[in-house]
């Protein structure tokens, strides 16, 4: 490949317009953006507008059909199945935002239609790229005796960390904030009869209250990052030895066995209205202390703060590292290209998908 990878964006709203086309449109000499779907015609429109974007569709089959389409970015909420197996069939490499399915079965249906194509498949696991995740990586795979792996995600609304963003088409600002309980009740809707209730019936046992589907529900749409985070530095699980759900769901804890009798703790606490977004990833043993704290993903190139503990002689010594202020959404799709035109598996693949999909889904059989 000598010039720009041409790119359809399917899907225009928050993450597109906040990571995703910014990155694309900033280096015309690496990607040409040949054209943007999306079910809303005023985000279309809107958005074509702002990037010079002539071939605008309201049916991503129009888009992805194009002959001069090398590559297509699937960015939408909600489930990514129907627009990555088209691409895929119509033999385009694919780009796809987290999580790749809603269950194990759907993961693994794409995983196989991603085997047989010509294009190659990435999924949108920006963390992985994240500079302070690739040296942290670097000290725990060198560690002698890892021991415990604490995982903590105290979440707010979504709401405080978007705000400052020019998302398109421009709304009149709403009256206050929804409450908690109605943000909460929207998400329960979701998780029990919405497109996406499907999946989440595959992945919680048989007869799982309400509680438990939300909780299942939102390993997928958060805790996923983390799942494969830790993931890309261990390995894979052996056993979820127990979980726990409260506050209707909102609130989760899990328990999980690695090799070398390590044990990772998770847990996810919805915050609202505390504008303060933690996602802590630590990494124990006698030797070190290897610590992570991801800022929040709407923040550009917000740089990850990276703490390593250590002994030197009698004297504790505390490393706190800022690693590089590159932005690990730009990162992930510059190696995604740099697959495309080289023809190599990309770090994130089907197969971490799948990975993620069977630990979301012990876990989420072991809750409590």
């Amino acid at each position: 490949m000598s010039g720009p990878l041409r790119v359809a964006v399917v899907g225009c709203g928050g993450i597109a317009q906040m990571m995703h086309l910014p990155t694309l449109a900033e280096r015309p000499d690496l990607f040409q953006i040949v054209g943007l779907a999306d079910v809303s015609a005023a985000t279309l429109h809107a958005v074509g507008r702002r990037y010079a974007i002539a071939t605008l569709a309201t049916d991503h089959h129009e888009l992805v059909a194009r002959p001069d389409v090398d590559a297509v970015l699937v960015l939408p909420s909600g489930s990514h199945r129907e627009a990555v197996l088209t691409a895929l069939a119509a033999g385009k490499h694919v780009f796809v935002e987290k999580p790749l399915g809603f269950s194990v079965e759907e993961t693994e249906e794409i995983a196989a239609a991603a085997r047989k194509a010509p294009g190659l498949l990435m999924v949108g696991y920006h963390k992985r790229f994240d500079p302070a995740y690739l040296r942290a990586r670097e000290e725990v795979r060198g560690l002698r005796d890892l021991r415990f792996v604490e995982v903590t995600v105290l979440h707010p609304d979504d709401g405080a960390y978007r705000a400052h963003h020019a998302l398109l088409p421009r709304a009149d600002p709403p009256h206050g904030e929804p409450t908690e309980a109605a943000s909460n009740q929207s998400l329960v809707q979701e998780a029990t009869s919405g497109p996406l209730a499907a999946g989440i019936d595959r992945t919680v046992r048989a007869g799982a209250p309400v509680e438990q589907r939300v909780a299942a529900f939102l390993l997928f749409l958060s805790l996923i990052h983390d799942v494969d985070a830790v993931r890309g530095m261990l390995g894979e699980p052996e056993e979820v030895e127990s979980a726990r759900v409260w506050r209707g769901g909102f609130a989760q804890t899990s328990l999980t066995r690695f090799a070398r009798d390590v044990r990772v703790s998770m847990s996810w606490i919805s915050l609202p209205g505390l504008r303060n977004y933690e996602e802590r990833l630590r990494f124990v043993s006698p030797e070190k202390r290897v610590t992570l704290v991801f800022p929040s993903p709407y923040l550009r190139h917000q740089p990850t703060p990276l703490l390593i503990e250590r002994m030197d002689g009698a004297e504790l010594v505390q490393e706190q590292r800022t690693v590089s202020y590159e932005e690990a959404f730009r990162a992930e799709l510059h190696h995604f290209r740099e697959c495309v035109a080289g023809g190599r598996r990309p770090e994130t693949s089907f197969d971490d998908a799948l990975g993620d999909a069977r630990w979301i889904r012990a876990i989420a059989r072991a809750y409590a």
